[in-house]
């Protein structure tokens, strides 16, 4: 009867130890588009440093799926303790919603805590803002550097060489085509890649124009984005983009296919090196990135230089007001963006670091040493990648489209610009 009593005894305390530590574990819910091995092994990682913690995340393909579940929760209320977010407009969409994160930031790190942050990534962080907020909503995570990636097996298979001139950029985009390749995949359909490639133009006719057109410092229909906008439209008429690029997809449509060598180069950006730390199986091309290079657009003019480095924040993360309600949620957010969280990104190349001081660890080739090397030491130089408003961001995406389909020529569609800018500046 007594060995009876005490295995009771025993079940009876093991059970309310259990319900003891459930009651007191914690959960932090976020939502993102960021890669979910990757982020698995963030939270994995800060699980093990926290845990009471549990971190339940909702992986999302970042257009159209985030932007609609964004807007939906926001509407409803019920987003997240932790969002991904954009500099600037995706920022700004949701700065309501979000939590200033100052004096969190400062107490976790130190007053000076800004400084940690590359410059281009610091600017981007206030973008947007009202005019006297210099409350920060966003805190990044990492830093990403635009280019053309292009298929090196492919292209030495074909005899051709990363082009320097808007000549050898037709003519590479040819024998492509000509022999059953995609000459380079654009996702025209998502607003994000369109707009990349436009500031890859934009800056080649005149660095930093994009900026002052939209603090309404340069008309929109200045002549030199007017240029811009017309070498837009030939990247479809003169076939470096795909057939049928209005409709496609970047991912995972296009990044698919460049992945498994069916394309022979796109507009994408740093964190394309990720690619190579995807669990296997990988393509000969993927593996070790040894099917990859990069270079950037050629001048699409005859002396203008080639585009420079455009990037900054690639992906940072706010507090929504749910979260302020839950402590758990900012020690989450600061191990992510600088802390173990940040260090397992980096270590699966998801991008460059937004803060000083972080480097990729672990098993990485020579080549994407030398490829993330190069990034790194275009970063501090890059032009702004981001918009302050979301209307004038959506107006772009709109003209571009339009420009594209023939259905509304270059000036008038930057005319469209210019008035959403004109709009958003009134209001702020």
């Amino acid at each position: 009867m007594r060995k009876l009593l005490f295995l009771a005894t025993m079940i009876l305390v093991a059970a309310l130890s259990a319900a003891s530590a459930n009651a007191e574990q914690k959960e932090v819910t976020v939502w993102s588009w960021f890669v979910q091995s990757t982020m698995e092994k963030s939270i994995a990682a800060f699980e093990k440093a926290h845990p009471d913690v549990k971190v339940k995340y909702t992986y999302y393909n970042y257009s159209p799926e985030y932007i609609t579940a964004l807007k939906a929760a926001a509407a409803s209320g019920s987003l997240p303790d932790v969002i991904g977010l954009q500099p600037g407009s995706l920022t700004q969409q949701y700065r309501e919603n979000l939590e200033a994160v100052n004096d969190r930031a400062a107490k976790q790190w130190g007053d000076n805590w800004a400084e940690k942050i590359f410059p281009v990534n610091r600017k981007q962080m206030l973008m947007g803002n009202p005019k006297g907020d210099e409350n920060y909503y966003i805190i990044p995570q990492e830093s990403q550097v635009l280019c053309i990636w292009y298929n090196r097996k492919i292209f030495e298979k074909l005899n051709l060489s990363a082009p320097k001139t808007y000549d050898e950029l037709k003519a590479a985009a040819k024998a492509l085509t000509d022999n059953g390749y995609i000459p380079m995949f654009q996702g025209a359909a998502d607003g994000w890649q369109n707009e990349n490639v436009f500031l890859m133009l934009a800056n080649q006719f005149s660095p930093g124009i994009v900026d002052k057109a939209q603090a309404g410092e340069t008309p929109w229909t200045a002549p030199e984005l007017v240029a811009a906008m017309k070498a837009w439209k030939g990247l479809f008429d003169d076939g470096i983009f795909q057939q049928g690029a209005l409709g496609a997809h970047a991912y995972p449509t296009g990044a698919q296919l460049f992945a498994q060598g069916k394309v022979g180069m796109m507009a994408l950006g740093s964190w394309w090196m990720q690619e190579s730390k995807f669990p296997p199986p990988l393509s000969e091309f993927v593996q070790n990135m040894d099917g990859f290079d990069f270079f950037y657009l050629p001048p699409v003019k005859d002396g203008n230089p080639a585009s420079p480095p455009v990037g900054g924040i690639d992906i940072g993360y706010g507090l929504t007001k749910n979260g302020g309600k839950n402590p758990e949620a900012w020690t989450f957010l600061a191990e992510l963006t600088s802390g173990v969280g940040l260090q397992e990104a980096l270590n699966d190349l998801n991008d460059l670091p937004a803060f000083e001081g972080y480097s990729p660890k672990g098993d990485i080739t020579d080549h994407v040493k030398e490829l993330s090397a190069r990034f790194m030491a275009d970063l501090p130089k890059a032009e702004n990648q981001r918009f302050a408003s979301p209307a004038v961001a959506e107006a772009l995406d709109n003209a571009l489209a339009g420009v594209a389909a023939g259905s509304i020529e270059p000036e008038a569609a930057l005319a469209t610009v210019q008035v959403a800018t004109e709009k958003a500046l009134a209001v702020k």
